[in-house]
């Protein structure tokens, strides 16, 4: 698990820091919200507005866990009560949807995947394949990338 900070400094610029990469054995909520509390502790950090999890179903006793550790530790440790502390990872949510949707259509994605790879593994083929594209006249054709299945959320 990677713990960042994101905050304002004294000239009111945004910071971005990485604190912590932690190794979870078992991803309970317990174990999630130890982890986030033993960074936190670590650093000195004391109040917290929000953190920004995928919709993993521990996520939500550890985000209850790190609350109630914050505001043992301090009055509003957790900001506003912790009301605005779990906020769910916006890109996470859209690479669900999306995944979801490319399954109806993933024999065609297959067939075009496998069309590029075929392409792109012979010189030869690709140089006819372009020589093609010119004489029928078809601009914006461009095989460079195959798609990424998964991307690093935050």
């Amino acid at each position: 698990m990677v713990v960042t900070a994101h905050f304002i400094d004294y000239d009111w610029q945004l910071q971005k820091r990485i604190l912590s990469f932690s190794q979870i054995v078992d991803h309970t909520g317990d174990s999630i919200g130890k982890c986030i509390e033993n960074v936190l502790l670590e650093w000195g950090i004391d109040r917290v507005f929000t953190i920004i999890v995928d919709n993993a179903t521990a996520n939500t006793t550890a985000i209850g866990y790190v609350i109630r550790k914050l505001n043992s530790l301090q009055d509003d440790g957790a900001v506003l009560g912790g009301k605005y502390l779990h906020v769910r990872c916006c890109a996470h949510i859209l690479n669900l949807i999306v995944s979801d949707g490319l399954k109806d259509l993933h024999d065609s994605i297959v067939a075009i995947r496998n069309a590029v790879k075929y392409m792109k593994s012979s010189p030869s083929r690709l140089d006819r394949f372009k020589k093609s594209v010119a004489h029928e006249k078809i601009y914006k054709v461009e095989i460079n990338l195959l798609d990424v299945g998964k991307c690093c959320e935050a």
